[in-house]
């Protein structure tokens, strides 16, 4: 087992060092914006920004509100100024929070030109007459009080701001209180130093578990490596125990089916002979009866030497492989020397077929037989050019330029479930005669001949084809086609 299977088992890496210094980083980071924030937030502000902010409040407040009178009380309110007033086109004091201001007519020129003008002002003076809220005079004529002219754009009227000195002087300096995003910056730049200090004393812990870890990593690595290799050297052994089993099973099954097929194949015919034998001893029989049984001798004694030369050719074919004698024909010759039909066909080229011709006998023979064996009537042997089936199965490799063997009967076909396994030694279907080596054999032969074969079935018939190696000749030379 290599180390990257043990991540436990890691030295300290620059990682640590990496998460150290970010930490602290961060933490520096966080102090030094909590220090701007604070100081921003302490930093006076001008008087104009006070006016503005408060006019525009204030103007609101009238714009939304269609009493001036309480529209005015609403303002000062909100802006906790000395008093609020508003002003018509022409300066005259039409709705104020300072009850004896209505109906007051501004003198001021500087005052009345803002007011004309639409324009923002403003300028300290003192007042001509006392500001009375509530029936109480709080500011008596004289006292100088900022005077705050701000236009109503949408009315075409002015406000009028009364701010007291020493308290506008007051509200430009923030309150030097903490403020809330200073004290979460402040908790960040905490957190990230604990989380720093704890990154150096989980460094620390890490290195001093790693040599541990590391002795036990390496014992587990070399144990780990050994129940590998056992557990390879089983599965191994487990396979071979498989294969073993199953090589024994085949041979015990074809074993088996051999056994079977000699018994039916061989004592039906052999019953046969020796029966008859008997009979034609010990009975006293007509010439044309002893004729006949003599006759059905000579037929079943004619199978069992097919049957035996059948396995001794399989047993031949498979211990020594087939011994092979290429010779060339045309298509023409080949046809004639296997008796077989040629399909019409217009080939500019002549054909040449290079093969065992008595192992293709043997093939088509095989074939045929086959056939008959399985009920077919009607048995052509066709060789041709080009293919004239479309294979339901086919076994070996289908040379790239080819001719073509035919084997076509009117059997009944063969059992789609079946059709898988014609190839296989010793298959055959349930209720067929044979030793089920037919099939087998021509499969063996076709492949020592370096060809294919294949098959193509239905309920009207069964066509066996038989792909040999072939090239064209054009004069006179050999071209593939």
């Amino acid at each position: 087992m290599s180390e990257t299977q043990h991540p436990t088992a890691r030295r300290p890496s620059r990682w640590w060092f990496a998460l150290i210094a970010l930490a602290f980083l961060l933490s520096a980071a966080a102090i030094l914006m909590a220090v701007l924030v604070q100081e921003e937030a302490s930093k006076p502000i001008g008087e104009g920004d006070v006016f503005i902010n408060d006019a525009r409040t204030a103007a609101a407040h009238i714009e939304s509100n269609a009493d001036p009178d309480i529209a005015v009380r609403v303002a000062r309110n909100d802006l906790g100024v000395e008093a609020v007033s508003v002003l018509d086109a022409s300066g005259n004091v039409i709705a104020s929070t300072s009850s004896n201001k209505v109906g007051y007519q501004l003198s001021n020129q500087l005052l009345l030109a803002a007011v004309e003008n639409q324009r923002f002002t403003a300028v300290a003076l003192a007042i001509e007459s006392p500001i009375v809220l509530d029936g109480i005079e709080t500011w008596p004529a004289g006292t100088v009080l900022y005077q705050v002219v701000h236009p109503i754009e949408e009315a075409s009227n002015a406000l009028l701001i009364h701010y007291d000195v020493p308290e506008l002087l007051g509200r430009r300096t923030q309150p030097g209180e903490l403020q809330p995003a200073t004290l979460q910056l402040a908790g960040a730049a905490a957190t990230f130093a604990i989380l720093g200090v704890l990154a150096i004393f989980g460094r620390g812990r890490t290195a001093r578990r790693y040599e541990a870890i590391e002795l036990e990593s390496n014992f587990l690595r070399r144990h780990s490596a050994e129940l590998e290799q056992t557990n390879v050297d089983l599965e191994e052994a487990r396979k071979a125990a498989e294969e073993a089993l199953e090589l024994a099973e085949e041979k015990i099954r074809i074993r088996s089916e051999f056994v079977l097929m000699i018994n039916h194949e061989l004592r039906t015919p052999l019953t046969s002979v020796v029966t008859g034998a008997e009979l034609v001893r010990s009975a006293d029989l007509e010439d044309n009866e002893k004729a006949s049984l003599i006759d059905s001798m000579v037929q079943d004694g004619n199978r069992l030497l097919e049957i035996i030369d059948q396995i001794l050719a399989v047993a031949r074919i498979e211990n020594r492989g087939l011994s092979r004698e290429m010779t060339e024909h045309s298509i023409e010759e080949l046809c004639a020397l296997i008796s077989a039909s040629r399909t019409p066909d217009q080939q500019a080229d002549e054909l040449r077929i290079k093969t065992d011709l008595s192992a293709l006998k043997l093939v088509v023979g095989s074939l045929v037989d086959n056939a008959r064996t399985h009920g077919a009537n009607r048995v052509d042997v066709v060789c041709s050019a080009e293919s004239t089936i479309s294979p339901d199965l086919e076994v070996g490799s289908r040379p790239e330029s080819a001719a073509f063997v035919a084997v076509a009967d009117d059997g009944p076909g063969i059992d789609p479930e079946f059709l898988p396994r014609i190839f296989e030694k010793f298959e055959k279907s349930s209720f067929s005669s044979g030793t089920g080596l037919g099939l087998y054999m021509a499969r063996m032969v076709v492949d020592a001949l370096d060809g294919s074969l294949a098959v193509q079935t239905s309920p009207a018939g069964t066509t066996f084809e038989i792909a040999l190696p072939a090239v064209r000749v054009r004069s006179g030379q050999k071209v593939t086609a």
